[in-house]
């Protein structure tokens, strides 16, 4: 319990486990006769409900329920040891499963070493502390694989990490890290013109300052021919129809009817 710290630090102990015992209520007054109120009940009386007190402000709702009624501090802790004895085993097994099964996924090392730091914690809050050795392979064994060199290296390592120790090293790891994977990222992509824009840019010659194409070129020659054999039809008005059914593009066709006409 987190409460044994604080009772030990203060010396008061003894009334939780029973040792300091309650003095008598009353004593023979000085007539030896009468009973009058014995002061050493009075103090221990006020210590003990100082301590009482302390406990239930320290209890979460799930478990307060249970020291209703309790009238001392003594008989507050013991009713919850006898409550939380039944179940710590199963707590031990769900905490061991949980160590075993951490892994850090997505998580920043903070992030992970916290959440083991917190098992850890309540493995030795429930009298089943981890040794560091075991504690340094739980987290070695969660952790991502772009950590694999530095677990090799510490690993190797005569003694085992402390929390502060191990987390400091995963911390820089993780920074250089990041900031390599940075400085080689690839960069965006240039903007590229297709291989067939290439191409049709390549092949588009100028006949009088109007744009045209080899196809374009092509086709204003079967215009001329078809001019010389159309007698009777005007010059423009056979271009035009022979572009047209050349090329089927009627712009095309009025540019080449002003490259001839120039």
């Amino acid at each position: 319990m987190q409460m044994l710290p604080y009772l030990l630090g203060q010396g008061v102990f003894g009334f939780v486990d029973g040792s300091n015992t309650c003095p008598s209520t009353h004593v023979l007054a000085h007539d030896g006769i009468s009973l009058q109120v014995n002061p050493p009940f009075q103090t221990w009386k006020q210590q003990d409900q100082l301590i009482l007190s302390a406990l239930l402000s320290s209890l979460s709702m799930e478990v307060l329920h249970l020291v209703v009624g309790c009238q001392s501090s003594c008989s507050a802790w013991g009713t919850l040891e006898r409550a939380l004895a039944s179940t710590s085993n199963s707590r031990i097994m769900q905490f061991h499963g949980s160590l075993q099964d951490l892994r850090q996924g997505d998580e920043s090392v903070t992030q992970f070493m916290q959440k083991a730091k917190a098992l850890f914690d309540e493995l030795a809050a429930v009298g089943r502390p981890v040794s560091l050795e075991d504690f340094n392979l739980y987290v070695f064994r969660g952790l991502r694989g772009e950590f694999k060199d530095l677990v090799t290296s510490l690993i190797t390592k005569a003694e085992p990490l402390s929390y502060a120790d191990l987390h400091s090293h995963l911390l820089i790891h993780e920074f250089f890290h990041k900031s390599s994977a940075a400085i080689h990222a690839p960069l965006l992509p240039t903007p590229s013109i297709p291989s067939s824009a290439l191409i049709a840019q390549r092949q588009t010659s100028t006949v009088a300052g109007v744009p045209t194409s080899p196809t374009v070129e092509a086709t204003v020659l079967l215009a001329l021919n078809l001019i010389t054999a159309a007698s009777k039809t005007p010059p423009s008005v056979a271009i035009g129809r022979a572009l047209g059914s050349a090329i089927g593009d009627r712009i095309h066709a009025a540019n080449c009817v002003r490259i001839l006409a120039i």
